[in-house]
């Protein structure tokens, strides 16, 4: 690499660690226009545009690193990543299953494939995702809360609320798990515990207004 690349590079990271993201941004892109073959180089303004929120810049780079190293795994699963937050689900689920059918993923790819999932309304492929990560990681905390909200969208209530309950079992802090567990509780006809839960959820959180507007509602009926 020039004298250039290597100051580029250098202020870049110097910027990093200043916190300046969009300066850092600016650095690499300046490596890159000197070297623009530079997997290291891509990889960097792959993830400094996924930290900014720029997530069709950060896609670009990341499919520009697959062309010249098609088959990594970790490329792969940042561009996953990449695809969902940009709400591109259908391409998420692509990739992600691609790198499964790889052998080389990692269990976090199924926490992901789950999640694009459901927000394409596939709530069973999504339940099916979050098994294989509970296979892998049994006290992952994330995959016991989204097996709960994907097991109550689908109408499976009472699987649903063994793993809320398993949720709340390591940790009764959980906001989101407390009210989510209400209003499983709430669709199972059991408005005792619901109310309980609601409860909960605001002596954790006293603002919140979905738990105060479910807790009236039962108290009301």
């Amino acid at each position: 690499m020039s004298e250039l690349v290597h100051k580029c590079i250098d202020d870049a990271f110097m910027k990093l660690l200043e916190g300046d993201i969009t300066e850092a941004a600016a650095y690499f892109e300046c490596a890159e226009k000197e070297n623009p073959d530079n997997i290291h180089i891509l990889l960097e303004l792959s993830n400094v545009y996924y930290i900014l929120g720029e997530m069709s810049k950060s896609i670009s780079y990341y499919e520009k690193v697959l062309k010249i190293k098609p088959d990594s795994p970790y490329v792969m699963y940042r561009l996953g990543v990449a695809l969902y937050r940009s709400t591109n689900f259908p391409a998420a689920v692509n990739i992600f299953n691609k790198i499964i059918e790889s052998g080389k993923h990692l269990p976090m790819t199924y926490l992901w494939l789950g999640l694009a999932y459901y927000h394409l309304g596939k709530e069973d492929k999504s339940i099916a995702a979050y098994r294989k990560l509970i296979e892998y990681c049994p006290e992952t905390l994330m995959a016991n809360y989204y097996m709960g909200i994907a097991l109550k969208a689908s109408g499976k209530y009472d699987e649903a609320i063994i793993y809320f309950e398993k949720l709340l079992n390591k940790t009764d802090q959980h906001v989101s798990a407390q009210y989510h567990l209400g209003r499983t509780y709430m669709k199972n006809y059991n408005y005792d515990k619901a109310k309980g839960y609601f409860k909960r959820v605001l002596e954790l959180d006293p603002e919140n207004k979905n738990a105060a507007d479910m807790l009236t509602f039962l108290s009301n009926d």
